[in-house]
């Protein structure tokens, strides 16, 4: 019987759709986020905010521990350097078509660019020990520390 495996494209993809609800969900500028929810004066209990940043700590938890054994700090530093560059590169050439840009679309973009980059970097720590794998053939058996 053969195995089904997916494709690159597909895992990444789907990795890379997680981590940007995982980071968007946190904080976002349009007020709809975990951060904004936390500092409103809702009449929410508490422990209902408290349990859900509680799982998002651990699901940060899980993704930095996977992400730092298959990187290691060096490649974590780097990959968040240059996603952080590729995200505000784009954002420059998406405005770059509105001349008439104030200071406050230019610091929404910053937001945004930075949270893309954020969530590249860890869509891609996620993903790295499987490209590997596709690519070699070789799986990484990196020990979580």
């Amino acid at each position: 019987m053969a195995v089904k495996q997916e494709s690159v494209l597909t895992s990444f993809v789907m990795r890379l759709v997680c981590s940007l609800l995982l980071v968007f969900s946190t904080y976002n500028p349009t007020g709809y986020s975990y951060y904004h929810w936390l500092m409103d004066g809702s009449r929410v209990a508490i422990a209902l905010k408290a349990v859900i940043g509680i799982g998002l700590a651990l699901v940060y938890g899980v993704a930095l521990t996977v992400m730092f054994a298959a990187v290691r700090g060096a490649g974590l530093i780097v990959g968040g350097l240059a996603a952080l560059l590729f995200s505000i590169e784009l954002a420059l050439v998406l405005i770059s078509v509105q001349h008439d840009a104030s200071w406050r679309s230019w610091l929404l973009l910053g937001q945004y660019s930075v949270l893309v980059a954020l969530a590249l970097v860890i869509a891609f720590g996620v993903s790295w020990s499987h490209f590997i794998e596709r690519l070699t053939g070789q799986q990484q058996k990196r020990y979580v520390r």
